[in-house]
């Protein structure tokens, strides 16, 4: 069957093919002696919508199509896991030893049950909520579900919807470890309280972690074994901008007032101590940092500076770079799973959520007055989630545009009109 001025059918799709058309399924039609052509969307994986919708998907076993090494080496993270957070949450297993022979009130050994304990005597019960479910409930459910996703059955689309669940919720069970790192930092450098690190910190935050990098392997390898049939053709490079129009200008001052957020952040102090017989400590998040490194505690440094700043800012940097700089499919890609897999590690929400939760309970602590620093981190999180979700937004419909423009561009010859939708042929 030909096209229309005697363009052959073959032709036609050869010309898609070599203008580097991805998953391109065209649908022809005889009606009334006229070729009509259906486009199915071509969505950003460069997959039809069409073609997903009209075929299921197959179910798999992930573990079947691993490298022996990734067969090994994650169920060993998740038992070393749950190994590391049976430990943390035995009664008896501390977090923070305080010790005060002054104040009475602050002496004892401080866990997460004790933090259920206060919160729930103060009647704060959405805090007690969100403590139990992320810290203690949610660790060893993740731990099942990435195990599940690993061995069971499951179609593609499912297992990635709950690898990528998993990882953007993981991050929220190291509350209670900034929580104890807060108190830390409130009660160094006084003259009448000793705090001692105990393991049961270093296991908590090793359990989180260990589970957090089998989760991102895992949805590493599913992502890579279901695109493994799906080759990437070099596409004509334009930066994303060009087809975001205002769109992509509102993400970028999002994302560029995010970063200076975030540098304000962590330079201003956020808190002064407020308590008797305690000096009035001034502590920024830069302070804290280096007192961390210079008190002999760099993993616990390590966590704030790369979770709380440098994760932030190389996000909201990718995000830049995805709209800016022309980058092929391949690299755009890239960039783009570089961003996903930094944002589950950056936790400037986590660490306001710790601040909110220790705020509320320092009645049975020490008491602080809140300094500017407290209010930019509250404004950086809205920036960095806020940007976040309006450039995927952006990005997901600059690329839809792109390839709309990029299928006219083919059907041209053939009467398919450069402009909106379908028009006269004739």
């Amino acid at each position: 069957m030909g096209g229309r001025d005697g363009v052959p059918l073959q032709a036609f799709v050869d010309a898609a093919r070599s203008r580097g058309v991805l998953y391109l399924r065209v649908d022809f039609t005889v009606s009334s002696g006229r070729l009509e052509k259906r486009q199915g969307m071509v969505s950003q994986h460069g997959t039809s919508n069409a073609t997903k919708a009209s075929a299921a998907s197959p179910k798999t076993r992930l573990v079947t199509e691993l490298p022996l090494w990734i067969r090994i080496c994650v169920p060993a993270l998740l038992i070393t896991s749950v190994v590391l957070n049976v430990i943390a949450l035995l009664p008896e297993v501390p977090f923070l030893t305080i010790n005060s022979f002054l104040a009475k009130s602050l002496a004892g050994d401080y866990s997460i049950l004790k933090v259920v304990q206060l919160l729930w005597e103060h009647k704060l019960y959405p805090l007690v909520v969100l403590v139990v479910g992320f810290s203690i409930l949610f660790p060893p459910v993740k731990l099942i579900l990435a195990t599940i996703s690993m061995y069971r059955s499951m179609t593609v689309p499912g297992r990635e919807r709950l690898l990528s669940a998993l990882g953007h919720l993981g991050r929220w069970s190291l509350l209670d470890v900034y929580v104890s790192l807060l108190l830390l930092l409130v009660l160094s450098k006084e003259s009448f309280v000793g705090v001692t690190v105990e393991y049961g910190l270093y296991c908590f935050l090793g359990a989180i972690v260990l589970s957090m990098i089998a989760g991102i392997i895992l949805h590493e390898m599913s992502r890579r074994s279901a695109s493994a049939a799906a080759p990437m053709p070099i596409d004509h490079v334009r930066p994303l901008i060009v087809w975001a129009g205002w769109q992509g200008v509102v993400a970028t001052v999002i994302a560029s007032a995010a970063i200076v957020v975030i540098a304000m952040t962590f330079s201003s102090p956020m808190f002064q101590v407020d308590q008797f017989l305690l000096k009035s400590n001034i502590w920024s998040l830069k302070d804290g940092i280096t007192f961390l490194f210079t008190d002999g505690l760099p993993l616990f440094a390590s966590v704030m500076f790369l979770f709380l700043v440098v994760g932030p800012v190389l996000v909201m940097l990718m995000l830049l770079v995805s709209l800016y700089v022309p980058l092929p499919r391949q690299w755009r890609r890239r960039t783009y799973l570089m961003m996903r897999y930094t944002g589950e590690w950056s936790m400037l929400d986590v660490f306001s959520l710790a601040m909110v939760l220790y705020l509320s309970e320092q009645t049975n602590f020490v008491k602080l007055i809140i300094m500017p620093g407290t209010w930019y981190l509250f404004v950086s999180v809205v920036l960095f989630s806020g940007s976040v979700l309006w450039a995927e937004r952006v990005m997901r419909r600059a690329i839809t545009k792109r390839e709309t423009v990029g299928l006219a561009a083919i059907w041209w010859p053939w009467g398919w009109p450069r402009r909106g939708g379908r028009g006269d042929e004739g």
